[in-house]
């Protein structure tokens, strides 16, 4: 028979429990206005001193709490010898003054240890702020170079000074294929970079250049530099850190041509 069955202890009813067969009432457990016949439908009850939650607690694997445990666990080990200096004091009768260069000496290693996490904390975050400002720039230069990969660019162009855009770019469309000798197959539209500036009338925008394909590209910016008899160069409409990277580029180059030179006049005077 289950001791949970209902039973009339000190005037009220009461239940059993199961594992440690000790009774309680209905209105210590929390089964106060319970019924007699509802009682008896209790099965393998359990009191409260014999109940185990079936969820248990699990410590933390957060790397965050161990970095946590790992600076307490230093502070007191750097505390510890001072600390039993101090209770050596106070032992001896000087307890005020050991009390206070105690709390000092704590005070010491705490703000040492929290400087630290600071410092660490910082170094890191600038090291994220930099990483993402770097991969933002990266991905903006891909889509740059990835826009820019089938144009060419001619610099020092005159500008047409008719009225209408059309005509102006049918202008510069007729240089292209005339001037350029770009072949109508390997030509796709064309167009001035950026606004004209009021301030600077004679100013010649950029002309860019849209091809066909990847091989027109390579032929022109290629085989356009040799065309002197012309006095325009065409080159790779290049986004600006390629053009950066360039300029770094010849300016080492030229760096190097200048030392050479040097050490001929030296070695040849």
């Amino acid at each position: 028979m289950s001791l949970s069955l209902p039973k009339i202890l000190g005037g009220e009813f009461s239940v059993g429990c199961d594992q440690c067969e000790k009774f309680w009432h209905y209105g210590c457990v929390g089964l106060k206005g319970l019924t007699e016949e509802m009682g008896r439908l209790l099965e393998n009850w359990l009191c409260p001193d014999c109940f185990k939650s079936p969820h248990s607690y699990k410590e933390s694997g957060n790397e965050e709490n161990k970095a946590l445990r790992e600076i307490i666990k230093e502070e007191l080990q750097m505390f510890a010898p001072k600390l039993t200096s101090s209770l050596n004091d106070v032992i001896n009768g000087s307890t005020e003054k050991t009390v206070n260069k105690a709390v000092h000496l704590y005070s010491e290693v705490t703000a040492k240890s929290q400087k630290k996490v600071i410092e660490d904390l910082s170094t890191a975050q600038a090291s994220e702020n930099v990483i993402s400002k770097v991969q933002t720039k990266m991905h903006t230069d891909a889509y740059e170079r990835n826009l820019r990969k089938l144009n060419l660019c001619v610099l020092k162009v005159p500008e047409s000074k008719k009225a209408t855009s059309k005509q102006r770019q049918e202008d510069d469309a007729k240089f292209c294929l005339e001037t350029l000798k770009i072949e109508k197959k390997d030509f796709i539209s064309c167009h001035r970079a950026g606004k004209p500036d009021p301030e600077k009338p004679d100013y010649c925008r950029p002309l860019i250049i849209k091809t066909a394909d990847e091989e027109s590209v390579n032929f022109y910016s290629n085989h356009g530099k040799g065309w002197k008899e012309s006095s325009y160069w065409i080159n790779l409409d290049l986004c600006r850190a390629d053009r950066e990277i360039r300029f770094l580029a010849r300016k080492e180059r030229n760096k190097r041509l200048d030392g050479a030179t040097k050490k001929n006049v030296l070695n040849n005077p």
